[in-house]
């Protein structure tokens, strides 16, 4: 089940196709709860933890300049930032990856930066894929 708080309707039909593409036509098994925020932690885009049963999704819909000054994403930033997060959603419902250690797929990546994980490689190399296939101008939406 999907839970969305602090709702947003216009990324509803873009989840449900990102989330069919990700699990091959399948509903994922586990809930998955999505929380828009105006801001995370020190300008996080969005951050995703859980396991197999559960993941919890964050996303901010702002991201802070030096000056204080809030700049609220575009809907294809945000659309991007939840395809990045579902993709982890996805890599923990597997047991990929788990919230309390660097080991993916049982191969331990503690030695290296977060941005070279694998499971960052790869949400970061699906994200614009999954945006290209799902979020189009069609829809109404602004690339």
């Amino acid at each position: 089940m999907i839970t969305y708080f602090n709702d947003n309707p216009t990324f509803d039909t873009f989840i449900e196709d990102v989330l069919n593409a990700l699990f091959d036509g399948s509903q994922p098994t586990a809930d998955i709860e999505i929380t828009w925020t105006k801001c995370i932690g020190e300008n996080f885009a969005g951050l995703c933890n859980g396991n197999k049963k559960e993941v919890e999704i964050a996303l901010a819909t702002h991201y802070e300049l030096e000056c204080g000054d809030k700049i609220p994403y575009c809907d294809q930033e945000l659309a991007s930032n939840l395809a990045h997060e579902l993709v982890h959603s996805r890599q923990f419902i597997r047991g990929e990856i788990n919230s309390d250690n660097y080991y993916y797929k049982g191969k331990d990546y503690e030695s290296f930066e977060y941005a070279e994980t694998p499971w960052e490689i790869e949400a970061y190399q699906l994200e614009q894929v999954l945006v290209d296939l799902f979020w189009s101008r069609e829809d109404g939406r602004d690339i």
